[in-house]
């Protein structure tokens, strides 16, 4: 053994420093990379609420990982601290009200349970953008939470590269996979860049952590250069990819996995959407209506309640192929109408359900088709769904009845007796015996919902705040809570009405929006947000048709005098963080893809999805399929590549081995039992050993050996058989797993990268 120049090899204050400067490198490489998934939600949510509580769990759990490290916490140990760290972190965005003292215990624990069963329910449902507070909100936030701490662990607890990526790809694909097309290609364009760069770091961190040793460079100035190739690197991938990705074909189609609705919009949802849009506020406008008067934008009505769920059927929505409204008859009762002018831009409002005052009777102008389906009165737009910037020009015929057609007029006679049939719940007498007392002494049909209305308005407070219930009597719980928001309100007068025989439903849309004027003119620009999302009760009068009634306090519909309530709606930003998990009128998604314009609907049919259905998503089916590949890939991969590793000569690289550790505890003394061929490697280099690049390759070649299980065929005394079963069983438990099961070093026992144990 001769002694080199010591002056070729770097200090340990330049080695420790190096080592840091790589380290950072490649935790911010991670994080920025669990950002980049984090900023791809805006392909899911309306809006960008959710990105303030996505970044902080982001940083929050990469922090925590790389401290957890440090302290050289057990993976297990650290995954449970993490999860129970991001999980109280979680509560405080989402579950606010819900948290005991300050402290998120058993209720918050059910809370956030029954909104992820909730997201399970409406799997393959409901399609982006949705709400943020829908429970696919949990989902998102708790996957970036594991992206962080399992990408984390499998850069640096694992020595995995392309490993790594895989938490971050899954979702990112999946998003990609079901997103909308909004900023796809520079996000994907950006997540790409980062990847590549991520890869490189990590690759980098891990060859530099021996060949500062073995080869005498400079760390600094070598990491500066590094540093600077990957950002050329990361440049140049950024360019290719926003180059080259909108001109890949399909690139500017719709998302490729469909739902079962077969739509890549979202539609108004109560349980998904007006919640959400009520809970988690946003500047975003979704459309304007340009118009003299304003109105109660409608979407839909929901005419089938089972105690639990309000839910329009496939087939009434299929039947999309009717005349608009015709309104001949209500001349007979003396009814007044007034025709509305309506102009409708769209902005950020997806999905198939078109808005607009109700009865439209003469469509004058649209860029995209629509259709009409008159008993529920729903306008719907062709398959590809709502898109920025369509607009339609149309005319409704708004009914203005007064007080005393109402008190006339009876309700024997509903379109459909489903719009009288009562859920069967055990509690339906309990309810019954509210309404008796509410309408004790009215008489007729008009004054009994005019004393359901204001037993409402008067008895009942406005409220996002309002606990979970898990029990499934909402109903009651409402009641007897007397706060609520449109939901309740709206399904509980329904629910009344039927049970003093009269037809209901509830309906579904936004109240009119932020008004502004327009010119000198007497039109005026509506500007309708989330906020404005709403439920509302209509109720059944013979030769009149649907009526609605108002029972939500601090609402009103604007040509409504006969509720003898005053226009209003909320147009403040709501104060609350997060409202109930078990609203009593959550509704089934319904799409329609119908395929032409005319303002007599064509007959071609348009397809929907109703709530109730026990078919598997597509996206639970690909993810499966992934999942399982990924599974297969890390238990027989790495099993192939040993087998190719046993079939080559190493002997002479054993017997080398030998002789160096002989040497080395000749001079040194005997080296500890616990340490790794790698790590005995890096104490010959400490001591100055000559011919570092020689000492590397042996390194390599008995990790090789060492982690190939089995005994070479090329040892006739068994002696690497010892060799490796002494040396195994001294490994850690990380590195013996990982012997078994790690893609990573499979991936590197193959040639394709540096071992590092």
């Amino acid at each position: 053994m001769t002694v080199t120049d010591n002056s070729s090899l770097p200090t340990q204050q330049e080695l420790a420093y190096d080592r840091a400067v790589r380290d950072f490198l490649g935790v911010a490489s991670m994080w920025i990379l669990t950002i980049m998934t984090a900023i791809s939600f805006c392909r899911i949510f309306s809006g960008w609420g959710f990105l303030t509580s996505y970044l902080t769990i982001a940083t929050f759990a990469h922090g925590l990982s790389f401290l957890l490290r440090r302290w050289r916490m057990p993976f297990l140990a650290s995954l449970l601290l993490v999860s129970i760290s991001s999980y109280v972190l979680v509560a405080y965005f989402y579950a606010r009200q819900s948290l005991t003292n300050g402290l998120p215990l058993g209720r918050t624990w059910s809370y956030m349970w029954q909104e992820l069963s909730d997201s399970w329910q409406l799997f393959g449902e409901a399609v982006p953008p949705i709400a943020l507070r829908s429970g696919f909100g949990f989902v998102g936030i708790i996957s970036i939470a594991f992206i962080a701490f399992l990408s984390d662990s499998f850069a640096f607890r694992f020595a995995g590269r392309v490993e790594s990526l895989i938490p971050s790809t899954i979702v990112f694909v999946v998003i990609s996979s079901v997103g909308i097309d909004r900023n796809r290609t520079i996000i994907t364009a950006l997540w790409v860049a980062t990847a590549i760069v991520s890869v490189a770091v990590l690759r980098l961190r891990h060859q530099l952590t021996r060949s500062s040793k073995l080869f005498g460079y400079r760390p600094g100035r070598t990491t500066i250069l590094s540093a600077s190739s990957i950002v050329f690197l990361a440049v140049v991938a950024s360019l290719i990819a926003s180059i080259v990705g909108p001109r890949i074909p399909g690139a500017a189609d719709e998302s490729w996995l469909k739902t079962r609705s077969g739509q890549s919009g979202s539609q108004l949802d109560p349980l998904v959407d007006i919640r959400g849009r009520l809970s988690n506020p946003t500047d975003e406008v979704l459309f304007s209506v340009a118009s003299e008067f304003p109105s109660y934008w409608r979407m839909t009505s929901l005419p089938t309640f089972d105690g639990n769920t309000w839910t329009v059927s496939e087939d009434l929505l299929n039947s999309a192929a009717g005349e608009l409204a015709n309104l001949s008859s209500l001349s007979e009762v003396g009814v007044a109408t007034t025709d509305v002018m309506q102009l409708f831009t769209i902005q950020s409002l997806a999905g198939t359900f078109a808005p607009v005052a109700d009865r439209p009777t003469q469509l004058r102008s649209a860029t995209r088709s629509l259709f009409f389906e008159p008993e529920s009165g729903t306008l719907l737009v062709s398959k590809e769904g709502l898109k920025y910037n369509d607009n339609y020009q149309i005319v409704s015929t708004v009914i203005v009845p007064s007080a005393d057609a109402l008190r006339i007029s009876s309700s024997s006679s509903p379109p459909d007796a489903q719009y009288l049939e009562l859920p069967q719940i055990q509690e339906l007498s309990q309810i019954q015996e509210v309404v008796d007392q509410i309408i004790q002494g009215s008489t007729g049909n008009y004054e009994k919902l005019l004393a359901m209305q204001s037993y409402f308005r008067d008895n009942f407070v406005y409220s996002l705040e309002v606990p979970d219930s898990t029990s499934g009597d909402a109903t009651i719980d409402f009641l007897t809570r007397k706060s609520g928001y449109c939901e309740q309100f709206s399904s509980t007068f329904a629910l009344f009405a039927r049970l003093i025989g009269i037809p209901s439903r509830v309906a579904i849309g936004f109240t009119p929006g932020e008004a502004s004027p327009i010119g000198t003119s007497n039109v005026q620009l509506f500007n309708v947000r989330g906020q404005h999302a709403h439920a509302w009760p209509e109720v059944w009068f013979d030769g009149i048709g649907w009526v609605l009634f108002e029972p939500t306090p601090g609402r009103g519909a604007p040509s409504a005098d006969y509720t003898n309530v005053a226009p209003a709606q909320d147009d403040s930003v709501p104060s609350s963080f997060v409202t109930t998990t078990s609203p009593n009128v959550p509704v089934t998604t319904v799409a329609a893809t119908p395929t032409t314009t005319a303002t007599n609907v064509p007959a071609t049919i348009p397809t929907t999805t109703t709530s109730a259905s026990n078919q598997l998503s597509p996206l639970f089916v690909y993810l499966t399929i992934a999942l399982s590949l990924i599974a297969l890939w890390a238990i027989f991969m790495p099993q192939i590549v040993r087998a190719l590793v046993l079939r080559r000569e190493k002997s002479v690289d054993l017997v080398n081995w030998r002789c160096a550790v002989a040497q080395y505890e000749s001079a040194y003394g005997r080296l500890p039992q616990q340490l790794t061929v790698s790590e005995i490697g890096d104490r010959f280099i400490e001591h100055d050993w000559d011919r570092p690049e020689e000492i590397q390759h042996v390194v390599e070649q008995v990790s090789l050996l060492l982690f190939s299980l089995q005994s070479h065929p090329h040892d006739p005394n068994n002696e690497l058989n010892e060799f490796v079963a002494a040396h195994a069983a001294k490994l850690p438990l990380k590195i013996r797993t990982l012997r078994r099961l790690s893609p990573s070093l499979a991936w590197r026992l193959a040639g394709g990268g540096r071992l590092n144990y």
